[in-house]
C-alpha cells in the first residue's frame, strides 16, 4: 500500500479483532506487566505486599473472566452447530441471507463467521431464517 505524498510503499499490519484490548490479554501479558512494574518501581517507596497481592488478584480475576467468555463462546458455537445438524434430512423453508426464498431438504449444516447455516442444494440459509420444518 502506498501512502499519499511519501512516494514510499508501506505495509499496514492487520491485527485480529480478538487481539485488541482485553481480548488480547493473556496470563503471559499479565506476568510481563507485573514484572515491568516491579522492575520500574521507586526503590524508596516500593509497592506494598497488600497492593501487590491485590493487583495479582485483579489480574487473575480478569484472566478468569476472559477464559470464561471464550468457553461460553465455544459452547454457544457448538450448540448452534448442533441445532443446525438436527435439520439434516428434513424439509425446510425460509430465506437465505439476501431474503430470497429457499425450500427443500437440508443436506448439510455448517458454521460461518460464528453463525449456523444449513444448505439446501446450493442455497445456504441461516438457521434463524428457517420459517417452517417438515418431515
Amino acid at each position: 500500500m502506498a501512502v499519499a505524498g511519501t512516494g514510499a510503499a508501506t505495509s499496514v499490519p492487520v491485527v485480529d479483532r480478538q487481539q485488541i484490548g482485553f481480548g488480547g490479554l493473556t496470563s503471559d501479558t499479565f506476568m510481563k506487566l507485573l514484572i515491568a512494574q516491579l522492575q520500574n518501581q521507586d526503590p524508596l517507596e516500593p509497592v506494598g505486599n497488600e497492593e501487590l497481592l491485590s493487583q495479582i488478584s485483579m489480574m487473575r480475576n480478569l484472566q478468569s473472566n476472559i477464559e470464561l467468555g471464550e468457553a461460553m463462546k465455544s459452547i454457544t458455537t457448538n450448540q448452534q452447530l448442533s441445532t443446525a445438524a438436527t435439520f439434516i434430512g428434513r424439509a425446510v423453508s425460509g430465506t437465505d441471507k439476501d431474503n430470497n426464498p429457499v425450500s427443500g431438504v437440508v443436506d448439510r449444516a455448517f458454521l460461518r463467521d460464528g453463525a449456523a447455516f444449513v444448505a439446501v442444494g446450493s442455497a445456504e440459509m441461516p438457521v434463524n431464517s428457517i420459517a417452517s420444518v417438515g418431515v
